[in-house]
């Protein structure tokens, strides 16, 4: 096994996105998303630069597994790799969390989480988990 743990595929774009109750007037509570966000570097002034962008090594299931899933009702599944984030893996161990394939925030592009997260090798490096998307119509 190789020393560098990381993605080796073409990389593909995702966002996540956090629940967050909001109470309006009239209407009750309702349920938004809140993307999470996390430091990429720093301007010229030594102020933090925040982004919600983050990539992943994106491989779709096929065979078996795919198989299954269909008959369960999904439409797609995937397996995703990426660098470690804690942000990110907080909020996939405790959140009901949404992940946006190519930072497309809408019905057609968001997936959920299909397994827990995996920390590889407890190494703080890469996290792993599957992810799945059902049909929308």
């Amino acid at each position: 096994m190789s020393k560098q743990q990381r993605p080796k595929k073409r990389p593909t774009l995702i966002k996540f996105g956090v629940p967050k109750n909001i109470y309006v007037a009239g209407q009750g509570n309702t349920i938004e998303y809140e993307l999470i966000s996390h430091v990429v570097g720093t301007d010229g002034d030594g102020k933090a630069i925040q982004s919600d962008c983050f990539y992943c090594e994106w491989l779709n299931s096929y065979g078996a597994v795919a198989i299954q899933q269909q008959a369960d009702g999904v439409s797609q599944s995937a397996r995703i790799r990426m660098t470690y984030v804690k942000a990110v893996y907080d909020a996939l161990k405790k959140d009901s969390i949404r992940i946006y394939k190519h930072g497309i925030i809408d019905d057609e592009h968001c997936f959920v989480l299909s397994s827990s997260p995996d920390n590889y090798a407890e190494s703080n490096k890469m996290l792993e988990f599957n992810v799945k998307h059902y049909e929308v119509k």
